[in-house]
């Protein structure tokens, strides 16, 4: 499989009309998430963004679109307490990878009230950071049959998400990612952004080929109270 660069060129188009105001920003994350199911052929994509503190991490979705049809923007919740392991495997990897979701021991939490209502049989999920801090995340699901995700699919979503995170930083603007629950300011310029590398979220950023690691400023939080 060639590398996403088609993908990442549309990324940036998608993203240079909705930051000169051109689409609306619902507009703009469907588009996004139709990118994301023109390379991984999957059933359905979520954005979520994190919040709270290490040990104390939420995840939000604040958009979601099953292929063939409408963007969804009702938000919903995971909390890691209820969804421990999960958390634990996403933070420290940058990734959750599950071929098997239904038979995921980290995912029984969810099997009841999310994976069979919706016969999700597999994910793929990809984070990245700002500044240090786990702040957002693609989850790719394949519904109907199993499927085991290759390598290859695996680095695409990771230059894909790395891709609209460059592009948040670079417009120094998260409103692609902010929702009613989140709303956020926009990014300064010495707000660093990290994709999560072998040694994952918690032991600091590492870079890896296509990802972005700049240098660092002032944290998320602390912006947030200024």
């Amino acid at each position: 499989m060639k590398a996403p660069r088609a993908e990442l060129a549309l990324l940036q188009e998608i993203g240079a009309l909705f930051y000169a105001g051109k689409t609306s920003r619902d507009e703009a994350r469907s588009a996004v998430i139709d990118v994301i199911f023109r390379r991984l052929q999957c059933a359905r994509v979520s954005l979520w963004r994190f919040d709270g503190e290490p040990g104390a991490l939420r995840l939000l979705c604040f958009a979601s679109k099953v292929a063939g049809q409408s963007l969804v923007t009702a938000e919903r919740w995971l909390q890691a307490s209820e969804y421990g392991a999960y958390f634990d495997g996403l933070v420290r990897d940058g990734t959750y990878i599950s071929n098997d979701a239904m038979a995921d021991p980290n995912l029984q939490p969810m099997r009841d009230n999310y994976l069979a209502p919706n016969d999700v049989r597999s994910m793929l999920d990809a984070a990245f950071m700002v500044n240090g801090r786990a702040y957002g995340m693609v989850c790719c699901e394949q519904t109907r049959a199993i499927r085991a995700w290759r390598t290859a699919e695996v680095a695409d979503l990771r230059a894909i998400v790395a891709k609209l995170a460059m592009l948040m930083t670079s417009a120094q603007d998260d409103v692609l990612w902010a929702s009613p629950s989140l709303p956020m300011r926009p990014i300064a310029q010495t707000d660093s952004l990290h994709d999560a590398g072998p040694s994952g979220f918690g032991a600091g950023a590492t870079s890896r080929p296509g990802f972005l690691d700049s240098g660092s400023g002032r944290r998320l939080d602390e912006r947030r109270k200024s």
